[in-house]
């Protein structure tokens, strides 16, 4: 299997952040999808000659969000090297980010029909039915794959995050741990296994797997990191709250102040964060006496 990265906001997470603009917390795929191209610069696996022509300056386009252009692109290059995954895989990612999904869909078919063992499309076609908010068909697509291009983290942590939408957390966490048997490391699965205590209620759990993400904050890009930052802030606002109302006054407010401070973590990243600051406010208004 060639060697492919995520190059948009990859795979996870809204925060949860009860009173702001989500009340739940969803995969990030409802706004950016997990796209796994094969990566460009130092992942590549061919010699550069060997690449489809004009593959990079298509994909720095892609990249820079310039959709159009990167598809002119590959449409002037198309007809000679269609059995090309990698150029089917960054049309459809070009297609996806546009929102014009059918188009993406139709890529991933052919170019499954022309890579039956390969892994990639699979994913791919399996993030963009859970980009459109589609768990069933995300869950097909991914099984399918399984049984025809053999075990993969990412195939299994698309389940997972489809059960996840579903509320369905004893199967998303089955498919977490078979993700984590492929990649005892993977940042998204420890970060889903928090979400779905997050969801649940078990704070402290949620904590804890929160932090074993930050750990591999190297694995995450800039948007992750800020959702990371505010669910974990979340979570200590959380455990506050429990503590006030069992009258430790004392721990109680320290869980407040690291809320705040994780908080801020996030708006110092990205100071147009809006649901940071609000949760700030809403934390130094909690009663405390």
């Amino acid at each position: 299997m060639s060697l492919f990265a995520s190059i948009i906001n990859s795979f996870f997470i809204d925060p949860f952040v009860s009173g702001c603009r989500k009340a739940v917390a969803l995969p990030v795929m409802l706004t950016a999808l997990c796209i796994l191209l094969p990566a460009s610069r130092d992942l590549w696996s061919q010699e550069e000659e060997q690449r489809p022509p004009r593959y990079q300056e298509a994909l720095d386009l892609y990249e820079k969000g310039d959709y159009e252009q990167s598809l002119a692109i590959i449409r002037d290059v198309f007809d000679e090297h269609r059995n090309s995954m990698e150029l089917r895989l960054l049309a459809s990612a070009n297609y996806a980010a546009r929102g014009e999904f059918d188009q993406a869909r139709a890529h991933m078919e052919y170019c499954i029909n022309d890579h039956p063992r390969s892994v990639e499309p699979r994913v791919m076609l399996a993030g963009i039915w859970r980009r459109q908010n589609k768990p069933y068909q995300t869950i097909e697509v991914a099984r399918r794959g399984i049984a025809a291009a053999g075990d993969h983290v990412m195939l299994r942590l698309e389940i997972a995050s489809a059960y996840f939408m579903l509320n369905r957390y004893a199967n998303a966490r089955e498919h977490i741990r078979q993700a984590l048997a492929l990649d005892s490391h993977n940042v998204h699965a420890i970060y889903l296994d928090g979400l779905i205590f997050l969801k649940q209620g078990s704070f402290e759990n949620a904590s804890f797997r929160f932090q074993s993400a930050l750990d591999r904050a190297d694995q995450l890009n800039r948007n992750e990191l800020v959702n990371l930052y505010i669910n974990m802030g979340f979570a200590h606002e959380k455990m506050g709250d429990g503590l006030i109302q069992a009258n430790d006054r004392a721990q109680g407010i320290a869980r407040y102040r690291d809320a705040i401070r994780y908080y801020n973590y996030a708006l110092r990243i990205d100071p147009q964060n809006e649901i940071a600051p609000n949760s700030i406010k809403r934390v130094e208004a909690r009663p405390t006496g």
